[in-house]
């Protein structure tokens, strides 16, 4: 499932269908792209993730 990260400074990056995430004992955030490259970030550096909005129909 694709998800956006929003973070502490604004910057929203989005995630596509092969990240995965989980969260460390202490809440910092591990993320894992298609590839399994391993991204931390601490949990004052993001605010919230959700599934993207679908562009509108046309």
């Amino acid at each position: 499932m694709a998800f956006d990260l929003h973070r502490a400074d604004g910057e929203v990056i989005r995630f596509g269908n092969d990240a995965r995430f989980s969260f460390t004992a202490t809440g910092h955030l591990v993320v894992y792209d298609a590839k399994g490259n391993k991204t931390l970030f601490s949990h004052h550096s993001w605010n919230w993730l959700e599934e993207p909005v679908p562009p509108p129909a046309e």
